[in-house]
């Protein structure tokens, strides 16, 4: 009956995310300003319940979309710094509220209020840096990379979990993630640079305006920084003493369960794409 929920729920997951993806410009960036907001939310309630913080879920949220919407803003070219006006308003609330509430450790609550920011909003945002900058200033919005990125961040998943199944015997991070093994990991990113190779090689006009290496490269910047990212949110929950985020998705847990390789693989990939670019123009 788990093995069912989880397989359904994931389907309808995948199933909305490849729909939002690949609908158009306006749709992406709703669908990442979406998962903004509920991780956060997910995140600002962790922290009140198990952290001692007396975050307001209500600011925290506001500080986290109105970084999003700055960033992506930027990234579609439709302004400049001024974006950053509404999330500057925002910080200074965020501060200057403590003075007021009297509440015991007002360090501790502007950190969680804030932690969103960077950990979840940040990352979210430049998803629209692959989808809009990417490839150049004048490419208009392309999905080519922000997709490929979910479906290897999908097949190293599968790859790992797998393997590790099957074959697994040496711990990977046994401290944080007692259930994760190098088999597992390897097989991964076998799996996952399989992918990148068949894609690049049955879908030509979508990935034909980079070498094959490039996305075999991006295959393995995502394996290695998506495992990195999901044992930083185990030992979040390790730390917090709870096992899912949350129970949004039957089966799967909370938004941070389901993104949380994605948290440190889309930075990691800006930068990767970035460095490709100015290496081959």
């Amino acid at each position: 009956m788990e093995f069912l929920k989880r397989t359904v729920t994931a389907i309808v997951f995948a199933s909305v995310m490849l729909f939002c993806i690949l609908k158009g410009a306006a749709w992406f960036i709703g669908l990442f300003a979406l998962i903004t907001i509920l991780s956060t939310i997910e995140y600002t309630g962790l922290a009140n319940k198990h952290k001692q913080a007396d975050t307001s879920r209500l600011w925290a949220t506001v500080a986290a979309f109105t970084f999003y919407a700055a960033i992506v803003g930027i990234s579609i070219g439709q302004g400049s710094v001024i974006l950053f006006l509404p999330f500057i308003f925002t910080l200074i609330v965020i501060m200057i509220r403590e003075l007021y509430f009297r509440k015991p450790s007002p360090i501790n609550d502007w950190v969680h209020t804030l932690f969103p920011v960077f950990y979840i909003a940040l990352p979210f945002a430049l998803t629209s840096m692959l989808a809009f900058d990417v490839q150049g200033p004048d490419s208009g919005f392309s999905p080519v990379i922000p997709l490929t990125l979910f479906v290897f961040l999908w097949c190293n998943d599968v790859g790992a979990y797998c393997t590790g199944c099957t074959i697994g015997k040496h711990k990977l991070f046994e401290r944080i993630s007692p259930k994760k093994t190098w088999e597992g990991s390897i097989g991964g990113a076998v799996l996952t640079m399989i992918a990148a190779f068949l894609l690049h090689t049955f879908l030509p006009d979508w990935y034909s305006f980079m070498p094959v290496w490039v996305w075999i490269g991006m295959a393995l910047v995502v394996v290695v920084f998506g495992t990195w990212g999901d044992l930083i949110e185990s030992l979040m929950k390790r730390e917090m003493g709870i096992k899912d985020s949350g129970k949004i998705l039957p089966g799967h847990g909370g938004m941070l369960d389901r993104f949380d390789s994605a948290l440190l693989a889309i930075p990691a990939t800006v930068i990767y794409f970035t460095f490709c670019m100015d290496l081959l123009s």
